[in-house]
């Protein structure tokens, strides 16, 4: 890339274009990032050498590339993992140079935070500070604090006193958190106690955030730090978090004060989440027995009117209507909605809406559920509440022009590229960088480094590095990049048919749709292919690992372990078997499909017998009522990109039809540009 001018690049790929249109210029694109064979395969043997602790695999292949490809940004990640593996041995003089060369590159952080922690677990923190120093930084990392901390409290007593007050406050802040802290903070820590350290309010602060975070074992190692008084009401709060229920039982016995109202309080709220009546019946009791504030009262009651209406237990509307003018909020008020539209009552529904904010209410959530309600209630000017959001891309949007049996409302924006522009964006070495990681596999740090560069550039450019991202097949950076430059209707490069062939063989094998499966699959990953989420579900369709061993076994499919996962075959093909059986248990029903690959199966059959409501509820009802919001939103997401894909593989709109509206309609019109 870097052989040729701006003009020149510029020149080739508006020629590329004005030739061959937009598929010539993604090969111009392409040709212009292209990594050299020769290059790739060097390097990839030396990162795999490194992977198995082959230094001399590594510095064989650091040598050949650095004959092959001088120039090229790989070689800085191969000499990365070098420093990295050989800290021990690393001069400080070369690993400070070679930190200041690469300081804004992606490994930049990782490799200074190793060789410090090294140098400070070998006791050589005088090097630690020094490079500190120079480099103007100072470090969040809690081992290295820790050792810092531990060293400085090892050295002469400090001269002043505003030092010495400043080493305790450090202490504390490291001491001061709801986990068992590193072993390096072990030195700082005990001279911290000589001090006089904690004082009992520190520690209470401390026993409360790890019992609310539920570490008993902290909390209960915490209770030394107490006085006799304090510890039983540690004992307290340990019951309580163990079992609220009981906790609360105990309560009617304790004296009145603003210890035992605070933890009365948690309680009431940690119970009303898993029991509402149960807290309701608690809190009769306890309501009369203590001195509450009107604030404090007010809390603990709309928490149980909000659990009881996430039951959907219909005496919660009358619960909501008690609650004081200051505990209506939004939220309030949407589960006062769900519960009256859960029992049919339309009329309170429509109340509802009209008392949420303003920018609630034109919601297209909002504005779908005011026609709905409309409807039901046999008023005409149900169509123009459907009509205010049927021109919306959305789930709401599809569904009420489903309602209105009109063509779904699809208004795609072509993306035209920009020679100029691309080309220079294409001249900068940090583009160059970036998809020279991707290229090789390296995604994090590519993705590092795409997200680096991106911010350096104003709006204007984003959606041209939109297209090149497009152009590589690095379709998630594209989804990201257009979405920051706020493209929503571009369609195709939002919503790219990557991996087409291994979606519809499985799709064909296993009778699925291919439109649903490409639409969770977008709402899981955006086309990620090594996402991983914070429980560990991995790749394209975020697989937990049990769940695809289980079904490998199942099905008889391959299983090479955990990493297998961030393959996308592999990924699609457990992930296909996997909904096939969901799609079975729950009776070709993708709303119920999405919530259980979502929540779980135990928790869509537990939402399925819920009692407090009809057994005839609507889909779209349904769907709205769920109790998790994560899952809330995340079925008609699934389902509204499903819809999309069906545009993008020239199908009908099938899938609300079939699986929310449910209603007996004309034949599908398919898509149509409405304009609001």
């Amino acid at each position: 890339m870097s052989h040729l001018s701006g003009g020149v690049l510029a020149l080739m790929l508006a020629c590329a274009l004005a030739a061959g249109g937009v598929q010539a210029q993604d090969e111009a694109v392409q040709s212009a990032l292209a990594l050299d064979p020769q290059t790739e395969r060097i390097f990839k043997a030396g990162w795999a050498a490194a992977s198995v602790g082959d230094r001399a695999g590594l510095a064989a292949a650091i040598d050949r590339l650095k004959a092959q490809a001088p120039d090229t940004p790989l070689l800085a990640y191969l000499r990365f993992e070098q420093l990295r593996q050989s800290v021990e041995t690393v001069d400080a003089g070369t690993m400070t140079r070679f930190l200041a060369t690469h300081r804004d590159w992606s490994f930049a952080d990782r490799l200074e935070r190793t060789w410090l922690r090294h140098l400070a677990e070998r006791g050589d923190i005088a090097t630690v500070v020094s490079h500190l120093e120079h480099t103007g930084q100072s470090t969040e990392d809690t081992p290295l604090r820790c050792a810092l901390a531990s060293h400085r409290v090892q050295t002469p007593p400090p001269s002043g006193q505003g030092e010495h007050a400043a080493l305790i406050d450090e202490i504390e802040s490291l001491w001061l958190v709801p986990r068992s802290q590193h072993d390096a903070c072990d030195p700082a820590f005990a001279w911290w106690r000589r001090q006089g350290m904690p004082t009992e309010s520190v520690a209470w602060s401390r026993f409360l955030m790890a019992t609310q975070r539920g570490e008993r074992s902290l909390a209960g190692y915490l209770k030394r730090y107490l006085s006799a008084p304090w510890r039983v009401w540690a004992d307290r709060w340990l019951i309580m978090q163990r079992s609220p229920h009981r906790g609360l039982a105990e309560a009617r016995q304790w004296p009145d004060s603003s210890q035992a109202r605070t933890l009365i309080q948690w309680g009431l709220i940690q119970l009303a989440r898993r029991d509402w009546s149960r807290a309701a019946g608690h809190w009769a009791n306890l309501e009369r027995r203590f001195q509450w504030s009107a604030s404090a009262a007010g809390k603990i009651e709309r928490e149980v009117a909000l659990f009881q209406a996430v039951a959907l237990d219909e005496g919660a509307i009358e619960q909501i209507d008690q609650l004081p003018k200051a505990n209506k909020d939004p939220q309030i008020w949407a589960w006062r909605a769900r519960v009256a539209m859960a029992h049919g009552r339309w009329e309170m529904v429509l109340e509802s809406i009209q008392q949420m904010p303003a920018r609630d209410q034109i919601d297209d959530r909002w504005r779908y559920w005011r026609g709905r309600a409309l409807a039901e209630l046999g008023r005409p000017d149900a169509v123009l509440a459907y009509g205010s959001v049927s021109t919306r891309a959305t789930y709401y949007g599809f569904l009420s022009a489903k309602k209105l049996h009109q063509p779904l409302s699809l208004c795609p924006e072509t993306l035209r590229p920009d020679p100029e522009v691309q080309a220079e964006l294409l001249d900068d070495p940090e583009l160059v960088r970036a998809a020279a990681l991707f290229q090789v596999g390296r995604l994090n740090d590519a993705r590092w480094t795409w997200q680096r560069w991106l911010s350096k550039h104003s709006d204007r450019t984003l959606y041209q590095a939109a297209l090149i991202a497009s152009a590589l097949g690095w379709h998630d950076r594209a989804v990201t990049t257009l979405a920051n430059a706020g493209m929503m209707r571009a369609y195709a490069q939002r919503f790219p048919l990557d991996h087409r062939q291994a979606i519809e063989a499985f799709s064909e094998q296993h009778q699925l749709d291919p439109a649903l499966v490409y639409g969770l699959m977008r709402a899981e990953s955006a086309l990620q292919p090594d996402a991983r989420s914070p429980v560990g579900a991995r790749g394209l369709l975020q697989l937990m690992p049990q769940t695809a061993r289980a079904v490998a076994r199942r099905e008889g499919l391959p299983w090479a372990g955990v990493d297998s996962l961030y393959d996308p075959k592999t990924n699609v093909a457990l992930g296909a078997a996997h909904l096939a059986k969901l799609q079975s248990d729950f009776g070709h029903n993708w709303a119920h499909v999405a919530a259980a690959y979502n929540a779980g199966e135990n928790a869509v059959r537990r939402w399925l017998q819920r009692g407090h409501v009809p057994d005839d509820m609507p889909a779209d009802v349904w769907v709205e009522t769920l109790p998790f919001y994560e899952t809330r939103d995340y079925v008609p997401r699934v389902l509204a990109f499903a819809t999309i894909y069906e545009w993008q593989l020239g199908r009908s709109p099938q899938v609300l039809a079939e699986h929310i509206v449910q209603t007996p309609a004309p034949a599908p019109t398919g898509f149509a540009c409405a304009v609001p």
